[in-house]
């Protein structure tokens, strides 16, 4: 029984409509680190739907949180950077899609000029409007020692 609901499933969704949907998921993570380079805050407000949110997951002094950013706040930092912001994410990441949702997980390595700043984890969710697939949130790690 399972694997005609499996099989069902995998013929209402045609593979090339999933693929579709996976590069432009990729594209809107791409143009989010791209504005940031180019310190566009105009192109990375373009990948944010109009309610997203940052948050970090932290680890300080033995205790743990999530902390808000403001989006307001972070492109401020992007646009005022003395120096490139260049958050390197690892190719390969994997994407997951069910109709107008998606959800990456993006091993990066940021860097603040040509100085390694930091390290982590970004989980990106993102949704499907009537003008392509906007990011909704974006919750990351933060290290300084990477694996």
């Amino acid at each position: 029984m399972r694997l005609l609901a499996l099989a069902l499933l995998l013929v209402a969704v045609p593979a090339s409509a999933q693929t579709d949907a996976d590069a432009a998921v990729r594209a809107v993570i791409a143009d989010l680190f791209d504005g940031m380079r180019a310190k566009d805050t105009t192109a990375i407000r373009a990948t944010l739907h109009p309610e997203a949110r940052l948050m970090t997951a932290a680890h300080r002094d033995g205790t743990r949180s999530v902390e808000a950013s403001p989006l307001d706040a972070f492109l401020g930092a992007v646009a005022g950077a003395p120096v490139l912001l260049d958050e390197r994410i690892e190719e390969g990441y994997p994407v997951m899609i069910d109709d107008g949702l998606a959800v990456a997980w993006t091993p990066y390595r940021f860097y603040a000029g040509d100085q390694f700043s930091h390290c982590g984890t970004n989980a990106f969710v993102l949704a499907l409007g009537d003008d392509g697939w906007q990011i909704v949130q974006i919750m990351d790690t933060r290290r300084a020692e990477c694996g």
